[in-house]
């Protein structure tokens, strides 16, 4: 799978040369491909802003917090602290996914996959979230 998605990046860069960056074209592939999920990474090999992929397993489920939204309206945000081998970080969930640990039967010790989310660097450290496209799926 991820031989195909290097062909197609190749073929991508040789249609738009310096005009885009490997990471947008590997976005561009797999949204093409539609089933070509972002590659699984390690938690220590996570950076800002990624797309990306990952198995972890649950430390902590935190409550969940209401706030009011700039946008007007309330929000909601939960975090589960997780972890793998190589280091730990949170799973920011947002609005209706706030009761997926209860809707999931997710709990401390449950292994998650974390399909195409992605990642943000926050004043607390590395944050994964699900986005629109990502997947949470038990392990």
């Amino acid at each position: 799978m991820d031989e195909d998605l290097e062909d197609r990046v190749a073929e991508l860069r040789r249609e738009f040369g310096d005009l885009l960056n490997d990471e947008v074209l590997r976005r561009i592939a797999r949204e093409e491909g539609g089933n070509i999920m972002a590659p699984i990474k390690k938690i220590a090999d996570l950076g800002d802003k990624e797309e990306v992929s990952v198995v972890v397993k649950v430390t902590r489920i935190n409550d969940t917090k209401t706030f009011q939204k700039r946008t007007g309206g309330e929000g909601k945000v939960r975090n589960i602290n997780v972890e793998d081998e190589t280091g730990t970080c949170r799973l920011t969930l947002w609005d209706e996914d706030v009761e997926l640990p209860e809707n999931m039967n997710i709990e401390i010790g449950t292994q998650l996959k974390l399909t195409d989310c992605y990642t943000k660097q926050t004043d607390f450290g590395l944050d994964i979230t699900k986005g629109r496209k990502g997947k949470i799926e038990l392990e």
